[in-house]
């Protein structure tokens, strides 16, 4: 049925779950329950998880609606990892401090979101 997505909608659920993790024991080490106060490592912890959530979601819907009408697995695959890579190296950007990855990480989230909405229009169209 929706093989697919649900493989990669688990992973994303994987990688949500350590981003939230991470950003509430950093939270907790600063003792900040609200805000960042200036705190770089809290801030960044904050974005990254944030910056996923703010993504995530709409990618997977477009996803699931391209595997229920039939999206080339192929494709699917292709785009889903394209994505996963995207997110991770956006996220890792955010610890490491190094802009490469995170300018790589937009690109490769950008990159699918743009073939999913393509696609959709298509099968909208025919």
């Amino acid at each position: 049925m929706y093989t697919i997505s649900t493989i990669f909608t688990s992973v994303c659920l994987i990688l949500y779950l350590l981003l939230s993790v991470n950003a509430a024991m950093t939270r907790r080490r600063s003792g900040l329950a609200i805000g960042e106060k200036d705190n770089e490592n809290l801030a960044r912890a904050v974005r990254a998880h944030g910056n996923f959530s703010e993504y995530t979601p709409l990618f997977l819907i477009s996803f699931v609606l391209l595997e229920s009408v039939q999206a080339s697995s192929n494709y699917l695959i292709l785009v889903g990892l394209f994505f996963l890579l995207g997110r991770i190296f956006h996220a890792y950007s955010m610890f490491s401090r190094k802009e490469l990855f995170r300018a790589l990480g937009m690109i490769l989230t950008f990159g699918p979101y743009l073939a999913n909405i393509i696609n959709l229009l298509i099968v909208y169209f025919k």
